[in-house]
């Protein structure tokens, strides 16, 4: 879990990840669903209590356990640059991750053999389809191989029709990587049968309660015609009646 001077960050959360498991984390906005990828992954220090990767003790030897992490998407922070092409982006995470860029190539297309989709190599990233940057945001930080990658917001663009599509997705790329990948959703009603979910609840204040009125409102029916007033702002027949009924202003 983790804890801040507002109260509450997320948590507590029990749970175990296994190579090539998908995980869906859903909750309300400011439930915390940013700072537990970042945990997971082994960034966040603000966390307290017990995590392991790959027998590593996370929190007591961060920098030794982000080497078997990724961060593929996190808010407006981390993605991949939408000017840049695919064959730009694979040579830049080539670079940072330091991997051959023969290497990151043979990946890449191990990766597009199971997805069963090549994606253009000169194609800018901004033109790519929704779910085609998510999950080729995915595949880029898999080149080199991670036992826990972690993918914020994975339905805020994608259409709903697309969404079963993109998890089908994620799915191959965890099983092909024998990663544990974690994304947050909005909500997970797409999520297929069998994926793991895990809900973080809402630690925001609701200022908006249900309206309950115990008396009955008055109310009388009147069989009369309703009353034409004559106001003297309308000096000229202008085509206007101004009705009114019993108890209104």
């Amino acid at each position: 879990m983790a804890s801040g001077p507002e109260g509450t960050v997320f948590g507590p959360v029990d749970l175990d990840l296994y190579p090539g498991e998908l995980c869906i984390v859903t909750g309300d906005e400011g439930s915390g669903k940013s700072a537990f990828l970042l945990t997971l992954s082994g960034r966040f220090r603000g966390a307290t209590g017990d995590l392991t990767i790959c027998g590593i003790d996370a929190l007591a030897r961060p920098y030794e356990a982000i080497q078997n992490t990724a961060v593929a998407r996190l808010g407006n922070y981390v993605l991949p640059e939408d000017r840049l092409t695919v064959t730009e982006s694979i040579s830049e995470r080539a670079y940072l991750d330091g991997i051959s860029l023969a290497e990151a190539e043979r990946r890449a297309a191990q990766m597009e053999e199971i997805l069963g989709f090549r994606i253009e190599r000169g194609a800018e990233i901004e033109q790519l389809d929704p779910v085609t940057r998510i999950v080729g945001a995915t595949a880029l930080v898999a080149l080199r191989p991670a036992r826990v990658i972690v993918v914020d917001d994975v339905d805020a663009a994608v259409p709903h029709a697309d969404q079963v599509a993109m998890y089908q997705y994620l799915i191959k790329l965890a099983q092909f990587n024998g990663a544990a990948i974690v994304c947050t959703a909005i909500n997970g009603d797409t999520v297929p049968k069998g994926v793991l979910r895990v809900r973080l609840a809402s630690r925001r204040r609701s200022y908006v309660h249900a309206y309950t009125d115990h008396e009955p409102a008055e109310m009388t029916v009147v069989d009369t015609d309703p009353v034409i007033s004559a106001d003297p702002l309308l000096d000229t027949d202008t085509g206007t009646v101004i009705v009114t009924r019993t108890g209104e202003n």
